[in-house]
């Protein structure tokens, strides 16, 4: 193997390493209060790295869960419960059930209901 191939396979590597490993660089733009800093915690591990830091697309790679479509009257704690740990029906989003405790999808879970609430009162506001 040519010393420029072997540099590149470990280049590639190193990039699929860090892109499976980068969820712990993302955190929180915002402060909760302590009842929903464990969900916080979790979904920052889990779930940033593509949903965005609170939750808020910005990273491009999956949708804001503050929309009001992940409201809980259109998408269900159960549903949210089932998505995370076996993944998204179109498969866009994968299975976190090796990378998640049950416990811990709980208070990710309250942790988005927590900001959809926060959402909602910002966006009264802005209209009202």
């Amino acid at each position: 193997m040519k010393s420029g191939a072997k540099f590149n396979s470990v280049a590639v590597a190193m990039i699929v390493s860090l892109a499976l490993t980068g969820c712990e660089s993302i955190q929180p733009n915002g402060t909760v209060p302590q009842e929903y800093k464990s969900g916080q915690a979790v979904f920052h591990k889990i779930c940033a790295n593509c949903h965005g830091p609170d939750a808020d697309g910005s990273i491009k790679r999956a949708p804001a869960l503050t929309q009001s479509i992940y409201f809980k009257g259109n998408f269900d704690d159960r549903k949210i419960r089932r998505t995370i740990l076996k993944g998204s029906p179109s498969g866009a989003m994968p299975s976190q059930k090796n990378r998640v405790e049950k416990s811990e999808v709980k208070e990710i879970v309250k942790y988005l209901r927590y900001l959809q609430k926060e959402k909602r009162g910002e966006d009264q506001t802005m209209s009202g």
